[in-house]
């Protein structure tokens, strides 16, 4: 029975790139849904700028490890920036490899894919849905394992301070994971250039139809998991 993707919580770069070497089969497709140098950027702000002085253990992703090495050598990355982009990588996507030559069932991992259709014309349920629908069909065209999560704010999520007041830590993972999944319950317009057309309209106050959440579109292919950053 084929595995059902996977949607995982919003992740910083660093446990992004983490999961994929610790959890992911070799060889994996690993697509960033944004410019490298955004990308390399945000990464570099989840990392230690300086070696610990204080005897801190270092970012296993700075610990260049046997596992690492030969791991990602078998991890084929790919940068696009725009949603036809995206779908012409994955409407070729390579056919299914030589069972043969694997161990284990590669997998195919799409990071951002939601928005990387914000303030575009496909920002709509019609929209995000070609595309998942576009990466199921190279999932099931590769014989791959299918994993999506959108980024994660560098310095984001809840304080443990609310005015003078402290927080307790339950009170901040609750809040944190509140922080995590709000994009899924999004809303957005049913159809295609809804959203500029009511911007464009005579009311000027934005698309007034039938919305759906975020995470309702991706309900209808993918089961929800959090991800070892979701157990906060």
């Amino acid at each position: 029975m084929p595995t059902p993707p996977l949607a995982l919580l919003p992740a910083l770069p660093s446990e992004l790139l983490t999961y994929i070497l610790s959890y992911q089969s070799s060889p994996s497709t690993l697509i960033i849904c944004q410019p490298r140098a955004s990308f390399l950027e945000s990464l570099v702000q989840c990392l230690p700028q300086t070696p610990s002085s204080n005897g801190e253990p270092r970012h296993p992703l700075l610990v260049p490890t046997l596992h690492q090495l030969a791991t990602s050598r078998n991890i084929n990355l790919v940068f696009v920036q725009s949603v036809p982009h995206l779908r012409a990588y994955l409407s070729v996507f390579p056919p299914k490899a030589d069972p043969l030559l694997l161990e284990h069932k590669p997998s195919l991992v799409i990071h951002g894919l939601v928005e990387l259709h914000r303030d575009t014309s496909e920002w709509s349920a019609q929209g995000l849905a070609n595309s998942l629908a576009t990466a199921a069909e190279a999932m099931n065209r590769s014989k791959r394992s299918l994993v999506v999560f959108e980024q994660r704010v560098v310095g984001g999520g809840p304080e443990y301070f609310h005015g003078d007041e402290e927080i307790t830590e339950e009170e901040a993972r609750e809040a944190k994971m509140r922080d995590m999944v709000k994009g899924w319950e999004e809303e957005i317009p049913i159809l295609n250039g809804a959203a500029r057309k009511g911007r464009l309209g005579e009311s000027e106050g934005g698309w007034s139809g039938r919305n759906v959440e975020v995470g309702r579109i991706l309900g209808r292919w993918f089961r929800y998991g959090k991800g070892d950053w979701g157990n906060v």
